[in-house]
């Protein structure tokens, strides 16, 4: 059954381009998931494994929308913390923002 997405509240894009998975994006991505579901926000949170977003010296990357907020080094150990801070609060994790739309 696919995702009902008329009530996903945010999605975070995730960089798996080569930079990015030797810094680590793929245990990112599994944290990050693992935190959403722990929160029990998956139904209003998506996550989006991409290809590249030319944004290599600063991996991994993670792209939230609809803010347009860019974030950079968000290793596993960072990914609960957006979560919490960004995906379910609203509040950009500041220490990590790259770049804010």
């Amino acid at each position: 059954m696919a995702k009902d997405l008329s009530i996903v509240q945010r999605i975070a894009f995730v960089c798996n381009g080569d930079s990015c998975l030797k810094k680590g994006s793929a245990d990112t991505t599994t944290q990050l998931r693992a935190a959403i579901v722990a929160a029990g926000a998956k139904p209003h949170l998506h996550t989006v494994r991409t290809q590249c977003t030319d944004q290599c010296p600063h991996g991994p990357v993670v792209f939230v929308h609809p803010e347009g907020t860019w974030y950079q080094g968000v290793t596993a150990d960072k990914a609960e913390a957006l979560v919490s801070s960004h995906l379910l609060a609203g509040e950009p994790l500041a220490d990590a923002v790259l770049y804010q739309g």
